[in-house]
């Protein structure tokens, strides 16, 4: 389990187990090793760990879990998804400014949880 200000990795093998014992909202996001926009919103995910109440925020490395790639249907990097007590509540798209995560994960909390895909 990561510490709530540290970024930790998940992948094909652990990713529902880990998620099933995750506790209220999570973050995960799918990144590539040469995605240069992958790396701004990690970044900006480290910001926001340090400036707003803490979270767990998990890493996908999409080049070597296809398995998840394929199981979310992710067609783009860097995507993002927001999960609640271990379950899919959606998929998140905003800027990379730890602002607006912070108020995109606020307004998808609001919403109903929508289907995995």
């Amino acid at each position: 389990m990561p510490t709530m200000t540290e970024i930790a990795r998940l992948d094909d093998l652990n990713f529902h187990h880990v998620l099933a014992e995750t506790l209220g909202a999570t973050l995960v996001f799918f990144t590539a090793p040469n995605c240069g926009a992958c790396r701004n919103l990690k970044r900006a995910l480290e910001r926001f760990l340090q400036e707003y109440p803490p979270l767990p925020v998990f890493e996908v490395d999409a080049v070597h879990n296809g398995g998840m790639v394929n199981a979310l249907e992710i067609f783009h990097l860097p995507a993002l998804f927001l999960y609640v007590d271990g379950h899919y509540h959606r998929e998140l798209k905003c800027e990379p400014l730890p602002a607006r995560i912070h108020s995109t994960i606020q307004s998808a909390l609001l919403l109903p949880a929508e289907e995995e895909p």
